[in-house]
């Protein structure tokens, strides 16, 4: 038997929680899951399906903010009967999930391991786990943290979880499942035809029936949204903090020993089933009636490897941890040493925090196992903070030598701040890398053949500037033409420049009045190769930060982004380090309660305090967002502090434009209490803003749009997740002021107009409509499907396509109310063009393959895309003064870059079609097939004329509340 512990991501200064993957024959067992954990699984091609159980050593955002979005995506693909595995809360976070994972389907197992219970571990057939709790010094362990617990409220909390995710399922029936095709039916909101005025009315009224119910609880019912109303409105107890540590000691399964067939033939038995029996410790009969025992031919059983996860988050934790008892046996020197299982452990992780592995002792204690074990130290210290996304900083890099003041160049680094040999001289030592692996099981051995070589993003640049090769795959040559000099002097001349980066929080480069949009993260759905799930900010200078939705990973990416702890030199609009921007933060909004829009959210609430929350003038922050976004807040801020009570929350619902008036330009008559109208205007004053207005849009229930006016003139309008509809057109028009920047979601391309009619998302060419029809000076199109591996196309006939019943024809530009004042319908759909439900997941392994086939497809004809769109289209005369740009992740776009977009579309291009390229060449020397079953996500390698083209279904799944 053949298995592994596999290294999925080192603790660093950016993100400091360790992920390690087991592998046993075909089940997998992951330890920690925190933020980008899945993304990286895609980047890296480790699959992260068909595991069993999910390990965690903390109770908190560090260690777990990847687990929602994880789950989510197990769940919508058919996968179930998964085990979660960790301390006091665990139960606690996962029933809080309940506004936004509805995965009754999924039969989740919940084992909250609480101190002093016998029964706290984890066995199946492959694996046995014991947690060990160590605390940090002086604290004192409070009675709830003990267990067994089976008060009042755990049983709610476990009746919750339950409710949301489903009922575990015995062996057999789980068995019986997996043999079923995944339900691919839509359901509660979302089963309802997208047409005419019927969903936004629709909408409204789900808003109005909740805003009457007011927390009351509903009857239950057979409906997935009722249902999930019940139990979104049913109130979770409150949660108190633990600062428990877990650690992990894990065993193997035992090795059978080795068949003797001479014996065995000497006993009489003949080559066949009995060899079998024998082998798997079943007495069998010889021919002549002999019963022969597997103690007669098969050596003996070894016992299974051990591995042990430490996680000591700080100094404060080292005494309770090197006292622990739990540990002695593994320890040559004590009293209670046990040479049998210092002989099985092979391999320990530690996982450990700031100054943790400078501390001598701790040194001394690692010092203490025995010398045959290997030691994996992942610290941020001796980890380097390198960038693990390389498929993204390549073609980051290709695009800032195009034009480096949009696209910014992440920070990253390839030197860790301490040499090994400031922890130990040992050679049983090492620092782990993402694919490092370290094979228990037929013979202990540290495997670092898959280890991919990292560039920095100064190689990156210079690759991309000399037009060498970025891939030792395929080399694929950028010439540089006469127009592209300027660009590339622009990007040596941001490479060189070394400002001082210290210190520097109100000097930056940008104008007092302008506006600047950075996307960080552009993606729909999911985290992908080349686009993390959603996330916005803007910098108001001399006055403060905004965020627009927050997706899971915005607080690592905005770290390499504006440089941490030091300003990111590549970045020339947003003179500002992580922490200077962190700490001036006075807007969250969040759009609505899917989750790539907003679970990112916690970890940049944990940041902002820890950096806000000392001294006697502690800021505060505005968090605009839907009621349960509150409620999910609420329910977090026991397990951890996030700043509860230094947050002013604004409903959205409660600062939506007025419908019937188009020129009204005051909030006023939409705030309805006092209370919340001291908090707008004190939010007002802290950005300069003059106005702040929302508007329900047509995606999900409590779903809305954003607009912002500030005093020096600007006016930034931002879509959310939507289809083209009229309460976002009047939102734009509000107060005769059109939006300086218009932030629209693009998700599909106009090809897929029946899936973005399904899904209530927008096409690249109803994008360029609604601003249009908004009289939108500039158009940033974000939000894009994963699918989408080229600079987005856009068709004028598809924009002069769009009409709206109040406004009539988009295109046309704002004028004249078309069917008069009060009329709320959304984009008119004719009745014979209903669209069709799209399905959502792969029913079988053929469709998977399909699916891989057609992106393979989508992905060779991208190649011969040369612009976004043909030249007689973009000609200026047909937008008018529109200037239309399409959004990469850490980028920074003013008004002026969206106007020079176009300018730069053609070198942009080439640098996307080279990194398709190279993506295509990595995919086909990769091999196709791991452990026996295709490799998950992009994994094509058929030619386009290989592929036979077949109707679209939908193509490449989503998940129904994903996005």
């Amino acid at each position: 038997m053949k298995w592994y512990a596999q290294i999925v991501k080192p603790s660093t200064h950016n993100q400091q929680s360790t992920s390690v993957l087991v592998q046993i024959d075909s089940q997998r067992y992951l330890f920690n899951c925190g933020e980008g954990t899945q993304r990286l699984g895609f980047e890296n091609k480790i699959r992260m399906s068909k595991l069993s159980a999910i390990f965690l050593t903390r109770i908190d955002w560090e260690t777990m903010g990847g687990l929602p979005g994880m789950l989510l995506t197990l769940a919508d693909s058919g996968m179930g009967d998964l085990t979660v595995c960790g301390g006091y809360n665990l139960t606690h976070v996962l029933a809080a999930t309940r506004h936004f994972i509805m995965r009754d389907r999924m039969g989740l197992r919940v084992n909250e391991m609480l101190d002093g219970d016998a029964t706290a571990a984890f066995q199946d057939k492959n694996l046995q786990v014991k947690p060990v709790f160590i605390y940090p010094d002086g604290y004192k362990v409070l009675k709830h943290e003990l267990g067994p617990n089976e008060s009042a409220e755990a049983q709610a909390r476990r009746l919750l979880v339950s409710r949301a995710f489903g009922m575990p399922r015995t062996d057999d029936e789980a068995d019986k499942r997996r043999k079923q095709p995944v339900d691919q039916q839509k359901k509660g909101y979302y089963a309802e035809q997208c047409e005419g005025a019927t969903m936004e009315v629709l909408m409204q009224q789900l808003e109005e029936k909740d805003e009457e119910a007011n927390n009351k609880k509903r009857a239950r019912s057979p409906d997935h949204s009722a249902r999930q109303i019940t139990i979104a409105d049913t109130n979770l107890p409150k949660a108190r903090p633990s600062r428990a540590a877990l650690s992990y000691i894990a065993q193997g399964p035992d090795v059978l020993g080795k068949f003797d067939v001479k014996a065995a033939q000497a006993l009489g038995l003949k080559p066949g089933p009995l060899y079998g029996k024998l082998t798997k410790g079943e007495s069998v009969k010889a021919p002549d009636g002999t019963v022969i025992h597997p103690s007669q031919c098969v050596g003996p059983t070894k016992a299974g490897g051990i591995f042990i996860v430490i996680d000591c988050p700080s100094t404060l934790y080292i005494d309770s941890l090197v006292s622990n008892p739990q540990f002695a046996p593994f320890l040559t020197a004590s009293e209670t040493s046990d040479e049998g299982r210092q002989a099985q452990l092979v391999l320990v992780v530690h996982s450990l925090g700031n100054g943790v592995a400078l501390d001598e002792r701790y040194k001394s204690w690692v010092n203490r196992f025995p010398s045959h074990v290997h030691h994996m130290l992942s610290s941020p210290e001796f980890v380097p903070d390198a960038n693990p996304f390389q498929r993204h900083l390549r073609v980051q890099a290709s695009m800032a030598a195009v034009d480096p003041r949009v696209y910014v160049l992440p920070q990253g680094s390839s030197q860790s701040q301490q040499p090994l040999s400031s922890f130990s001289d040992r050679t049983n030592v090492s620092v782990p890398s993402s694919l490092a692996v370290f094979e228990v099981e037929p013979r202990a051995n540290l495997d670092t053949s898959k280890v991919r070589s990292v560039l920095t993003p100064e190689e990156m640049l210079e690759h991309a500037n000399s037009a060498q090769p970025t891939s030792d795959v395929v080399a694929v040559t950028m010439t540089t033409s006469d127009n592209d000099a300027e660009p590339v002097a622009m990007a040596e001349s941001c490479a060189a420049d070394q400002d001082d980066v210290n210190g520097c929080s109100h000097q930056n480069e940008q104008s007092t009045s302008e506006l600047i949009v950075c996307p960080i993260g552009t993606g729909s759905s999911v985290p992908g190769i080349y686009r993390n799930v959603s996330a916005n900010i803007v910098s108001v200078e001399g006055y403060g930060g905004i965020v627009l939705d927050c997706g899971e990973s915005t607080v690592s990416l905005l770290k390499r982004f504006l440089g941490h702890p030091h300003r990111n030199a590549h970045n020339k609009r947003i003179a500002q380090t992580f922490t200077q921007f962190v700490s001036s933060i006075k807007l969250l909004y969040i759009s609505h309660m899917h989750a790539d829009h907003h679970l990112g959210a916690i970890m940049l609430l944990r940041e902002w305090t820890k950096l806000t929350g000392c001294g006697l003038n502690r800021p505060r922050m505005t968090v605009v967002a839907p009621a349960r976004f509150w409620t999910w807040l609420c329910d977090y801020s026991g397990v951890e502090n996030i700043g509860l009570e230094r947050l002013d929350f604004v409903c959205c619902h409660d600062l939506r434009v007025s419908l019937d008036v188009v020129d009204d330009n005051s909030y006023a008559s939409e705030v309805r209490f006092s209370s919340v109208k001291t908090k707008v205007d004190k939010l007002l004053s802290d950005l300069g803003l003059v106005d702040i207005k929302t508007c329900s849009v047509v995606h999900c229930p409590w779903a809305y749009g954003l607009s912002l006016t500030h005093s020096s003139g600007w006016k930034l309008v931002y879509s959310g997740d939507t289809r083209p509809c009229t309460n976002l057109v009047t939102l734009g028009r509000a107060g005769r002021k059109p939006p300086t920047i218009l932030l629209h979601e693009a998700t599909h391309s106009d090809d897929l107009l029946k899936d973005a009619k399904a899904k209530r998302h927008t096409t690249v060419s109803e994008a360029v409509a609604m601003a249009l029809g908004m009289g939108a000076e500039n158009l940033l199109m974000t939000h894009f499907s994963q699918r989408c591996l080229s600079l987005p196309r856009w068709k004028w006939a598809n924009v002069q396509a769009v009409n709206l019943t109040r406004y009539g024809q988009l295109s046309k530009g704002p004028g004249s109310v078309a069917n008069g004042v009060g009329s709320s319908s959304m984009m008119d759909v004719p009745e014979d063009d209903e669209p069709e439900e799209v399905v959502e997941r792969p029913t079988s392994r053929e469709d998977v393959d399909a699916a891989k086939k057609e992106l393979m497809l989508n992905l060779v004809e991208a190649l011969s895309e040369c612009s976004s769109a043909s030249d007689d289209e973009q000609e200026k005369g047909v937008l008018g003064d529109l200037n239309v740009a399409a959004a990469f992740d850490l980028s920074a776009y003013a008004p002026s870059d969206i106007a020079r977009y176009q300018a730069n579309t053609r070198r942009l291009q080439k640098a996307m079609r080279a990194e398709l390229k190279l993506f295509i060449a990595e995919e086909e020397c990769a091999s196709d097939i791991e452990d026996g079953e295709p490799k998950q996500q992009e994994t094509p390698t058929k030619t386009k004329k290989d592929v036979k083209p077949k109707p679209k279904k939908g193509g490449k799944a989503k998940r129904d509340g994903a996005n």
